[in-house]
């Protein structure tokens, strides 16, 4: 189901997020495979600045080499923007090889060798490059996230703590120590870790979600919805995207608050594909609220999609009670 496309569930306004604006848009809620290599290759651009053999500075006359680094770095990025990786970490390869020196393109060069799925190497580039500057907040809670996603967590936590003692307000070393402890399952620590993270960064969209997700596994829905409704008002109207809003409705269904559940699922049909445990959540909210209609049609709907789907077959079962379809002994009314 697409974007706008009619879902046939009525929709009430309660329970859906505002369509205030809350502050400036820090990052997007995700980013998907088609944009991800130009959304790299902006971001890249917008570092390079001064280190090493200072690639794109143009005080005086440069060397040869120095020239030619930067027409590689530049290439580079170009090949980034095309969606050509290849193109672009041998470019950016030679850059390196040209100035080894140069923090800007080690970190350009690890990022390209990162995204190309060569992680123990770009994790070698981006630590050669915090040797070069080891001071640099960004590049050390980058190579942090490495260790994390390659899962070192204790390392991720150890580079999140170094970056933390030279810059204390730093929000990236903050989430990057939450998410350490998210993995190492101490809930409580990542939940203080990323409320510091916010502190500096309260429109984060991604660490809004996160610390729904944190409150909703520790069985804090109220707080999970706060944070939710948070993460919302950093959307236009008809923004919000269809994970949001489904994490919405279960924090509101967890709450008994079933009609504006099964509202937030209703939206969330329409901000998205449809998914058997999509519909299978809007029916049991629906049914809940008193909503047998609609129900009867998420269920029938999500049956379609996967005949198999356990929990729908369950909740068909009690819609055809409610629908006074059945007996309580279970046969069919004739």
């Amino acid at each position: 189901m697409t974007r706008g496309a009619s879902t046939g569930f009525s929709v009430t306004p309660s329970g859906l997020c505002s369509s205030a604006p809350w502050a400036l848009l820090h990052r997007a809620f995700s980013v998907s495979a088609r944009v991800r290599g130009a959304t790299v290759a902006a971001a890249l651009a917008t570092m390079l600045c001064s280190g090493g053999c200072q690639l794109f500075r143009s005080q005086g006359p440069i060397s040869k080499p120095v020239a030619d680094a930067r027409e590689l770095s530049q290439r580079g990025l170009g090949a980034m923007e095309r969606g050509d990786l290849p193109g672009a970490e041998a470019l950016l390869g030679q850059a390196v090889k040209v100035c080894p020196s140069d923090i800007e393109a080690r970190r350009q060069y690890a990022e390209a060798l990162w995204q190309r799925g060569q992680r123990e190497l770009a994790l070698s580039n981006m630590e050669k490059a915090q040797s070069l500057a080891p001071d640099d907040a960004q590049v050390g809670c980058r190579v942090g996230e490495m260790y994390l996603a390659m899962g070192r967590v204790d390392d991720a936590r150890q580079r999140a703590d170094d970056v933390l003692d030279l810059t204390p307000g730093e929000s990236r070393a903050w989430a990057l120590r939450g998410r350490s402890e998210v993995a190492a399952g101490n809930l409580d620590r990542a939940l203080a870790d990323f409320h510091r993270a916010l502190e500096n960064a309260h429109d984060d969209r991604q660490l809004l979600l996160e610390t729904s997700e944190l409150y909703r596994r520790m069985n804090r829905p109220q707080r999970a919805l706060s944070t939710l409704t948070a993460l919302c008002e950093t959307y236009g109207p008809g923004e919000e995207p269809q994970q949001v809003l489904y994490l919405k409705g279960l924090a509101l269904a967890a709450l008994s608050r079933h009609d504006e559940a099964a509202d937030a699922f209703a939206l969330a049909l329409e901000h998205g594909s449809a998914s058997p445990e999509l519909l299978y959540r809007l029916g049991e909210s629906a049914l809940a609220a008193g909503r047998a209609s609609d129900a009867e049609r998420a269920v029938s709907q999500a049956l379609a999609m996967d005949p198999g789907h356990e929990p729908s077959r369950g909740l068909k079962g009690r819609v055809d009670v409610a629908m006074g379809r059945v007996q309580g002994s279970g046969f069919r009314v004739q």
